[in-house]
């Protein structure tokens, strides 16, 4: 294998790497920011149901200065009775009072219903809450250990962009740029190993005289004819690894 080539083969682990961290220093901010929606999330129900809380509470107030002033009234009715002269006034009084007491009853039903409706909120709105708490305090942890990891993120992220800044002088601008052009059009891989005759970047066989090159150790550039990847030959078969152990 060309040098060349296998300077683009460090290059590319090292880029496999970078987008390694990357992408699990993103993960885990997404984590945690899916923590934070959720969490608002929680915070949104919680003040939608202290306002529909509050709405009734003052729905049930208004009953209750409904409910005092009816009863006061028939107190009042009940006392003015032995003071009318007449049937028909007696009447028109019993009608209303009757009237009155029904009209207190409902009031009665209504701010009791109410009342329940207030306590099934008000034990809502405390799961909520304790909920909430419990989110918040693991968001609290998560978000400690992000920061602890992201300080490791970018320390390593920072080697390894000068480990390739250091193999970039080495190689030739024009192949180093050939190679960013081919792993931003190939999803990030730019250099291909070839195996029994197939790309391992496209898995497509290549020409057999393409093969043959690169197994004679070329030192042109060669691509993959589908792909365009810049290939290379890496014999990994056991009979090879027995000799090089033999030699050593």
């Amino acid at each position: 294998m060309p040098d060349s080539i296998k300077l683009l083969c460090e290059i590319q682990n090292i880029d496999i790497e970078i987008e390694r961290l990357e992408k699990e220093k993103l993960r885990h901010k997404k984590d945690l920011d899916g923590m934070e929606a959720g969490s608002n999330k929680i915070r949104e129900e919680i003040e939608a149901r202290r306002k529909e809380l509050e709405v009734l509470r003052l729905g049930k107030k208004d009953r209750e200065e409904k409910l005092r002033e009816n009863r006061e009234k028939i107190e009042k009715d009940q006392k003015r009775a032995n003071e009318l002269k007449t049937e028909k006034q007696f009447a028109a009084l019993t009608k209303e009072v009757s009237n009155a007491q029904k009209a207190s009853k409902l009031l009665d039903i209504e701010i009791n219903a109410i009342a329940e409706k207030c306590e099934g909120i008000g034990n809502d709105i405390e799961e909520k809450e304790k909920t909430l708490a419990e989110k918040e305090e693991r968001r609290s942890l998560m978000g400690e250990e992000f920061e602890k990891r992201k300080t490791g993120w970018e320390s390593a992220r920072k080697e390894e962009e000068n480990k390739r800044e250091a193999i970039s002088k080495a190689l030739d601008p024009r192949l180093l740029k050939r190679y960013e052009t081919i792993k931003t059009r190939r999803g990030g891989v730019g250099v291909a190993n070839v195996k029994n005759e197939t790309c391992l970047g496209c898995y497509i066989q290549i020409p057999p005289q393409v093969f043959i090159q690169l197994r004679k150790g070329s030192k042109e550039i060669i691509t993959c004819p589908h792909c365009h990847r810049i290939l290379y030959f890496e014999d990994t078969s056991p009979a090879l690894a027995s000799a090089s152990t033999v030699k050593d």
